[in-house]
C-alpha cells in the first residue's frame, strides 16, 4: 500500500531548477550556488529519510538517445539542453547518499524509467506536449501517478486520457 497520509513514511522532495541560461539558450545544469545548496540539504537529511529529487529536465535518460537522428555522425550525439550536463557529478553526489531513491523528469515528452546505482530515473511524458495532433513518437499525452513506499521504493504508471489536439 503506498504511504499516502502515513505519519511514520519518511519521504522528502526537493524540487530543482535544471536549466541554466546560456546566451539566448539554455542547457541542462545546476550552477555552482544551487549544487551546493542540494549537496548542503542531502547531507542534513537523516539516513533514514528516502528522497525524491524532481527536476524538470531528466538527470539521467534513455529517451534523449531517440528523439531524432542522434546517432546520424555514427556516434551517439545528445544535445546538452535534453539531459543533464553534470549528471556524473550529480551521480557521484547521490552514490555518497543512498537515501536518494528516486528522480522524476519531464521535457522530453517521453516516457522512460531506468535505474542506476540504486537510484530510479522516471522522465514522465507531458500532458499536452507540443499540441500534437498525433503521439509524440509513440507517446500519448498523459501524467505520471507516483506511489512511493516506505521501504524506499516506487512505483511508477503513466497515464493517459485520451486529450486531443483541436485542429484547425
Amino acid at each position: 500500500m503506498p504511504i499516502l497520509g502515513r505519519a511514520e513514511a519518511r519521504w522528502r522532495f526537493i524540487f530543482l531548477d535544471s536549466t541554466l541560461p546560456q546566451g539566448q539558450e539554455f542547457i541542462a545544469k545546476f550552477d555552482e550556488e544551487q549544487f551546493e545548496w542540494f549537496q548542503g540539504v542531502l547531507q542534513d537529511t537523516t539516513q533514514d529519510t528516502h528522497i525524491c529529487v524532481a527536476s524538470h529536465i531528466p538527470i539521467c535518460s534513455v529517451s534523449v538517445f531517440f528523439d531524432g537522428e542522434n546517432e546520424k555522425t555514427g556516434n551517439w550525439v545528445v544535445p546538452g539542453n535534453w539531459m543533464h550536463l553534470d549528471a556524473r557529478r550529480i551521480k557521484d553526489l547521490f552514490y555518497k547518499h543512498p537515501n536518494v531513491r528516486l528522480c522524476l523528469s519531464g521535457h522530453m515528452h517521453m516516457v522512460d524509467a531506468c535505474e542506476y546505482l540504486g537510484v530510479k530515473y522516471a522522465c514522465n511524458g507531458s500532458v499536452a506536449g507540443y499540441g500534437w495532433e498525433k503521439p509524440y513518437l509513440e507517446f500519448e499525452p498523459g501524467y505520471a501517478l507516483v506511489d512511493l513506499y516506505e521501504d524506499g521504493s516506487s512505483k511508477i504508471e503513466y497515464v493517459t486520457y485520451g486529450w486531443k489536439a483541436r485542429t484547425k
